[in-house]
């Protein structure tokens, strides 16, 4: 494994699929591995990750199509789009055998491109995945809350009216504290992630995510897949549950390793640093043989 004392170099480039064009960052040296993005998820909050994976993989993330420098699909965003589009990426970097890694919604989006590409896959690397509605561990009224707003954002004319209120700056600190309470994630980390200043684009994007969310009970007929996983997660995570998903993840693969951590949180409220990364988590990196 490379040395820790500095992140490797990061390059960072864009390409022209059959219905999007990719923005993406690459960083390190090794075999390929690509990281499937989470929800509302850019290239420099995720470089750190992208580089302390840099120290065993030639490691890629890129953003999901409607965020960033990724143009949406010509449809409205659906998981299932997303295989074809890492399929599309390796074809296009050359690879005929890769690794994949996805948290939380991406990991969701990690078991949908196993599904599609299982046969070029050859390791999986699961942290927190969200793999079921019944693991959230909102109550029912939140719950509520959010399939309301989530509907609500669908419709075209009201999802204008909604950007145009969460770009309003005086309402941007009561609202901030508001979809904290409401989703139970830190505020330190929606501020961090400029949250309530997504282009309208994103915010459409970011509606249909949420609702494959609130729909999601992962099943997978064929399993177990017999790629090797390698699943890591807080028992203490304060968004989603651990056992139900534990469950999860343990029925879908025959060859399972886990690593349990005791943090707090589903993500570090603050933007997590390489330096931060290779304290925290280099013993599951070495894991991975």
């Amino acid at each position: 494994m490379a040395s820790s004392n500095h992140p490797p170099e990061a390059t960072f480039g864009d390409v022209t699929l059959s219905n999007t064009r990719l923005r993406y960052v690459k960083a390190g040296s090794g075999k390929p591995l690509v990281i499937v993005p989470a929800t509302v998820s850019l290239i420099r909050q995720w470089l750190p990750l992208t580089q302390f994976m840099g120290q065993r993989f030639t490691s890629y993330f890129f953003e999901l199509p409607g965020h960033g420098g990724s143009t949406p699909y010509p449809d409205k965003f659906e998981s299932r789009f997303v295989p074809k589009t890492v399929e599309g990426f390796v074809d296009h970097l050359g690879y005929d055998r890769f690794n994949l890694m996805g948290f939380s919604f991406g990991g969701l989006l990690a078991l949908r491109t196993l599904e599609h590409l299982q046969d070029r896959i050859e390791k999986v690397i699961l942290l927190s995945p969200c793999v079921s509605r019944r693991a959230l561990k909102w109550s029912t009224p939140r719950q509520w809350v959010f399939k309301a707003s989530i509907w609500a954002m669908k419709r075209q004319t009201l999802l204008q009216g909604i950007h145009y209120v969460m770009n309003m700056p005086r309402l941007e600190k009561p609202l901030t504290y508001a979809l904290s309470k409401a989703s139970n994630v830190d505020r330190r980390i929606l501020e961090n992630k400029h949250a309530l200043r997504m282009p309208l684009s994103t915010l459409d994007v970011f509606a249909h995510t949420l609702g494959e969310i609130f729909q999601t009970d992962y099943q997978y007929v064929d399993a177990p897949f017999k790629n090797p996983c390698y699943f890591g997660m807080s028992i203490n995570d304060d968004i989603l549950e651990y056992n139900l998903t534990e469950q999860i993840v343990r029925r879908h693969f025959q060859k399972l390793t886990i690593q349990k951590f005791t943090h707090p949180y589903h993500q570090p409220p603050e933007p997590p640093t390489f330096e931060w990364l290779n304290r925290e988590f280099r013993q599951f990196l070495e894991m991975i043989l």
